[in-house]
């Protein structure tokens, strides 16, 4: 039976016992991805009134213009952010590779021109992505990662790239390389130095971009629900002064049992697919990020809270405009 995972990648189970540490294609199915998303398909999310994305607009070489959004237009990139809340069958996609993946899922098309067309330039993701190509083709070049593991705040315009790294991106041969035609998925890890241009022809591609729920965000999910606890709202005994974490560690030995009852599945370890806001940018202004919504809780099949389950809110997820995969 095919599921959204088995649409992506060639061995989903394989695929589910360990995230790939390198980027990767997959050969997939052109009619069965064009199925999500094609020119067409955003002609009519442009047009339709009740198909309202979380963010739209043109962007050129990192820079939101002034342009109206088209699908046809000639230079700029479209840019149509949090489809996974508005747009059917990226709406159902999302929520089924969430479920499989267990960390939320946001979708967002990407709608580059001819003629060797570039939305975005040099940059990293606090998340992982795989990029499916439903039209045309583009190409990638990706570097192995200047940062390691970026949380959220690890955003790759705060931190930047040094005068060295960005002459390495333009002058030497990329750790990876690829272009990715129609049918074809690249999953790209978290933290890849990344770019992309289109060929001769014009490429449309769909994000789906997997907000990872980390060991950081754990702790600090135990963190917040241990002020629900009698045995961690106690004091510690007097007489610590120079007493390391791990003598401190030695006293707080009834707080074990506490954690070993906190189940991920009861304390938020499924998320529901979050939305997104405007690109929010002046047309002529760099475009470094956009607030995608950050609401996911742990939530039933319809969206809502199941009974008796604690709400646990995700902390705040941001990422590029699109997750910058233009």
């Amino acid at each position: 039976m095919q599921t959204a995972l088995s649409r992506l990648v060639t061995d989903p189970e394989s695929f589910r016992d360990a995230w790939p540490s390198v980027p990767t294609v997959y050969d997939r199915d052109r009619a069965d991805l064009q199925q999500l998303a094609t020119r067409e398909a955003a002609r009519e999310i442009l047009a339709d009134p009740d198909i309202r994305p979380g963010g739209f607009g043109m962007v050129r070489d990192g820079v939101l213009t002034a342009e109206r959004p088209s699908a046809d237009h000639p230079t700029d990139t479209l840019v149509l952010n949090g489809l996974h809340r508005s747009y059917p069958p990226i709406m159902e996609f999302c929520k089924e590779l969430s479920s499989m993946l267990g960390h939320p899922v946001t979708g967002n098309f990407y709608l580059t021109p001819a003629g060797k067309a570039q939305g975005f330039g040099w940059h990293w993701d606090c998340h992982h992505v795989f990029i499916a190509q439903t039209e045309g083709a583009k190409d990638w070049r990706l570097f192995a990662p200047t940062f390691v593991n970026p949380l959220e705040h690890h955003n790759w315009s705060k931190i930047g790239f040094s005068p060295e790294e960005k002459l390495r991106f333009a002058t030497d041969t990329p750790d990876f390389e690829v272009t990715l035609r129609a049918g074809q998925v690249l999953f790209i890890p978290r933290g890849w130095v990344h770019a992309g241009q289109s060929t001769e022809e014009h490429s449309l591609h769909i994000t789906f971009g997997v907000q990872l729920l980390t060991k950081h965000w754990a702790l600090r999910k135990l963190w917040e629900l241990g002020e629900d606890s009698e045995v961690l709202r106690d004091a510690l005994p007097p007489n610590l002064g120079g007493a390391g974490l791990h003598q401190v560690g030695r006293r707080t030995g009834r707080a074990v049992p506490w954690l070993a009852g906190r189940s991920a599945d009861r304390y938020g370890r499924s998320a529901a697919p979050f939305g997104a806001t405007s690109l929010g940018a002046r047309p002529g202004t760099q475009v470094e990020r956009t607030g995608i919504a950050q609401h996911g809780a742990a939530t039933d099949n319809r969206g809502s809270a199941p009974p008796n389950v604690p709400v646990v809110r995700l902390p705040a997820i941001r990422e590029p405009p699109g997750s910058r995969h233009g």
